[in-house]
């Protein structure tokens, strides 16, 4: 599964949806000058990239994993993949892994960045315990980010079309304002909204009532859309659809 993980990045290199990650770079530039206007700003707290993690990285996250089935299907060029002498569930669990490393180079990046512009900036010293620390809180966030991998892409193999996965992930956000607004504890019922919550309230993780039922709720989502997603990609022929 290397050589089509290896491919797909290749891949998405090549495609132009490098400006989507540039808008991703200045967002984060922008909310890190921002946050550097409050006062007594500490490390813990520059680093936890809540806003990020509520207003941009689902949804940019979600169009990037879905681009990678919906451009092949747009191109109509799924159908040379499966000429190759690799099983279809091996190129759905590349595109699948492809995705997860795009976005641990992106978190790592939007890291790095941060610490570079913090350092000069900010009074408190960057020890090694602070940055190890939250280091270790970003691999969490990926984690976190990863499991709903699947769910993006079992919605691009469903809308198959690039204009509208766009669309969907823009309106992704909506149902936790949905829910908030009939109350405060079902918003971790929106699968997309568990990182945020991870990084907003870091210290209430242990607490039951928050997390059971958000994690139970993405962790079952999860699944089903990594089987729903390969049965369409492998069993359906969803692609072949589009050369008739």
């Amino acid at each position: 599964m290397l050589t089509q993980t290896v491919t797909e990045l290749m891949k998405f290199k090549r495609s132009k949806i490098g400006w989507i990650v540039a808008f991703l770079v200045i967002a984060d530039c922008f909310s890190c000058f921002l946050q550097l206007g409050a006062k007594d700003l500490t490390w813990d707290m520059f680093l936890n990239e809540r806003y990020m993690n509520l207003w941009i990285r689902p949804a940019l996250f979600t169009f990037l994993t879905g681009y990678l089935f919906t451009r092949d299907i747009g191109s109509q060029s799924a159908s040379m993949l499966f000429t190759y002498p690799f099983h279809g569930s091996q190129w759905y669990f590349s595109k699948l892994a492809t995705a997860a490393s795009i976005i641990a180079m992106l978190l790592a990046l939007s890291f790095a960045m941060r610490v570079l512009i913090g350092l000069p900036l900010l009074s408190e010293p960057a020890g090694f315990a602070i940055l190890s620390h939250q280091f270790m809180q970003l691999v969490l966030t990926w984690l976190l980010y990863i499991v709903l991998i699947p769910l993006s892409a079992c919605i691009a193999l469903l809308v198959r079309s690039t204009v509208l996965l766009a669309m969907v992930s823009l309106g992704i956000i909506i149902p936790s304002f949905v829910l908030g607004a009939m109350s405060s504890e079902y918003m971790n019922l929106n699968p997309w909204l568990l990182p945020y919550l991870y990084s907003h309230f870091p210290s209430n993780l242990p607490d039951m009532p928050l997390w059971d039922k958000g994690i139970f709720v993405t962790g079952t989502v999860a699944v089903l859309s990594m089987f729903a997603g390969l049965y369409v990609y492998t069993k359906k022929n969803a692609y072949y659809d589009d050369r008739t």
